[in-house]
């Protein structure tokens, strides 16, 4: 369907306030489908989409801080919902699921964790920012802590022969231990299992 130049101008006029192609074809006269070959060949991007009512105007971190209590220490406790399946706590924000700790790493950091997100202090349910770790974060932190407490080793494979650069982690208590290893028993327990 070809439009007349003065409607075309009016589309144009439209889609510059923000109007979406079915508000413009209302508006006009015209069927929604032509409202969005004009939206293209004008060189008009998408509308708009209006944020929904029951949508939270919280940051991501605003929210969060909804869910959390301070506790002695200078911890912080969740009180949001957990994951029945594993007790994972989680919350919802504009429709997305965020792991609780996950967040509090990236409200420290401003940076997305790698691996798994834990607590690091003695406090079960710790959700405090500065408490929690990520995976190289905790391989470092732990690290150090095996070479002040002399648990450091200078091998550089494993028993089974993997490189410990790539696969060596410690346990809280700075003892180290082969992840690929560890992976390859878990592995083994599930199969029998």
């Amino acid at each position: 369907m070809q439009l007349a130049p003065a409607t075309v101008q009016a589309l144009a006029d439209l889609f510059a306030q923000g109007a979406t192609n079915k508000a413009a074809a209302r508006a006009l006269g015209i069927d929604k489908d032509t409202a969005a070959r004009y939206r293209a060949r004008l060189g008009f991007g998408p509308a708009k989409q209006p944020t929904p009512a029951n949508r939270s105007t919280l940051t991501l971190a605003e929210k969060w801080q909804t869910f959390v209590r301070s506790v002695e220490g200078g911890h912080m406790e969740w009180t949001g919902r957990r994951r029945s399946n594993g007790g994972t706590m989680v919350f919802t924000h504009h429709s997305r699921e965020y792991g609780a700790r996950v967040v509090a790493f990236q409200i420290r950091t401003g940076r997305r964790p790698v691996g798994r997100v834990t607590a690091e202090c003695d406090r079960p349910g710790c959700v405090a920012p500065q408490c929690v770790e990520d995976d190289p974060g905790r391989t470092h932190s732990r690290g150090q802590y095996a070479a002040v407490i002399g648990l450091a080793t200078p091998l550089t494979e494993c028993t089974n022969g993997h490189p410990t650069a790539e696969h060596r982690r410690f346990n809280r208590d700075g003892s180290p231990y082969c992840a690929a290893c560890h992976a390859a028993a878990d592995a083994r327990r599930k199969a029998a299992a």
